[in-house]
């Protein structure tokens, strides 16, 4: 379990929660909840940011060390994420423990001139464990095979208590899928000032999607079946799982072909991709990341921002159903939601769970498949700059009063309405 501590950071005031391995940020928009992802996702990637940069010296020569060398990439990644410094209150902190022994902090200091105070600089402070890491391969001949870059991914997974590969799937997906078409030429041409100008979860999830989508030109069974992966495997009964509800959230089959990007229905005619339904364009690329991840049998944690985005509550039902068996293997999820929908089936994958472990689950397993049981998961509810926990004691539920928060103004008006709506009639007599 990491630990994430933030204050003054943007909307969030003071924030101190656990990431583990099923995460849940729900509140009001403009509540923080995006900022909360970005900032796990920074700390989490930082081991490959430290990876980039050591296989770089191996291939360049460079007169800094590699701590200076991290700390320039870190910076230039932080300003990508959370904007200039220059808005940023100056007793800002970020604060993320990976153990009680492995920490990254970050704050921000004044730095004083002659005449004036120039802007506020983005200051990292190491653990000493990373701050020997970063000293031990200060100096490293030229990485020419496989094994060693595989060597410092190990260690470095060890030494930031983490064996996943991080996936941050932002909100506002529609608009990438409506450009499928002019997105190769879109970010291929654009120089590294253009692309730094770009979100910098927006830049990486863009990349993800241009490398991965040739793979899929017979579809995502066909990805899967081109692996000739044993039926025995776990991965493998959870991907055709996986892909069953996908195929069913998107009335279709998603294939790559002649450079286009397709959704086959059932009497083998095709639409474009960009001219599916807005909730299609949404998920099409949540559902292609997950389940080549999930085939690729590779541990990895996804932060997912409002996977209800314009789908239907019978659809919203399934996809949560999907991020269960995503779980099922093993991996982890960060979700952050504005629904009721998302929530409440939640609850019913731990409660299904929680009934299975008292001698009923096979009777439960004819209502929800075991695999998309889910053992527990940590929920936070966002306001006001911070954050609290809503889980409840008792049942390990998410909280029926936050679920139900957003539709409870809506009742509390009817309500008003109809007891006004009975004084007139009273009236009346």
């Amino acid at each position: 379990m990491h630990r994430l501590i933030l204050k003054n950071v943007g909307p969030i005031q003071d924030c101190q929660i656990d990431i583990t391995q099923f995460n849940v940020f729900t509140g009001a928009q403009a509540s923080g909840k995006s900022t909360i992802a970005k900032a796990v996702f920074f700390f989490r990637t930082i081991k490959d940011d430290i990876c980039d940069c050591i296989i770089k010296r191996s291939t360049l020569s460079s007169s800094s060390t590699l701590h200076k060398t991290v700390l320039k990439q870190l910076r230039n990644k932080f300003l990508q994420l959370f904007g200039t410094s220059r808005a940023m209150s100056n007793d800002l902190l970020m604060l993320y423990h990976y153990d009680e022994d492995t920490y990254v902090k970050i704050t921000l200091t004044l730095n004083e001139g002659t005449d004036y105070i120039s802007p506020n600089y983005v200051y990292f402070d190491f653990s000493q464990n990373i701050r020997a890491f970063l000293s031990q391969y200060n100096h490293i001949e030229p990485i020419e095979h496989v094994d060693l870059k595989s060597e410092i991914i190990k260690k470095l997974n060890m030494l930031f208590r983490d064996e996943y590969e991080t996936i941050f799937v932002p909100a506002g997906r529609s608009l990438i899928t409506l450009l499928t078409n002019q997105l190769n030429y879109i970010f291929t041409s654009m120089d590294d000032d253009q692309k730094r100008s770009l979100d910098f979860c927006t830049q990486k999830y863009v990349e993800r999607i241009l490398k991965i989508r040739p793979l899929f030109n017979n579809g995502i069974s066909g990805f899967l079946e081109s692996k000739h992966l044993p039926d025995s495997k776990m991965n493998v009964s959870l991907s055709r799982k996986s892909i069953k509800l996908v195929n069913d959230i998107l009335k279709g089959r998603y294939i790559f072909t002649n450079g286009e990007e397709r959704l086959t229905l059932k009497n083998d005619r095709y639409i474009k991709i960009n001219y599916t339904s807005s909730g299609q364009q949404e998920t099409v690329w949540i559902f292609n990341i997950l389940l080549y991840q999930l085939i690729n049998d590779t541990n990895t944690f996804i932060i997912l921002e409002e996977p209800e985005a314009h789908l239907y509550p019978d659809a919203q039902k399934k996809i949560t159903e999907l991020l269960s068996l995503f779980l099922s293997n093993g991996n982890a999820l960060l979700i952050t939601t504005h629904s009721p929908y998302i929530l409440g089936t939640i609850n019913n994958l731990i409660y299904a769970k929680d009934i299975s472990a008292n001698g009923k689950k096979e009777k439960v397993a004819r209502i929800i498949d075991e695999n998309k049981q889910i053992n527990e998961c940590l929920a936070y509810f966002v306001e006001n700059g911070s954050t609290k926990k809503c889980i409840s004691e008792d049942d390990s539920l998410i909280q029926n009063e936050v679920i139900d928060g957003a539709s409870q103004a809506i009742n509390d008006d009817f309500d008003a309405l109809f007891s006004l709506s009975l004084e007139e009639d009273s009236d009346a007599f």
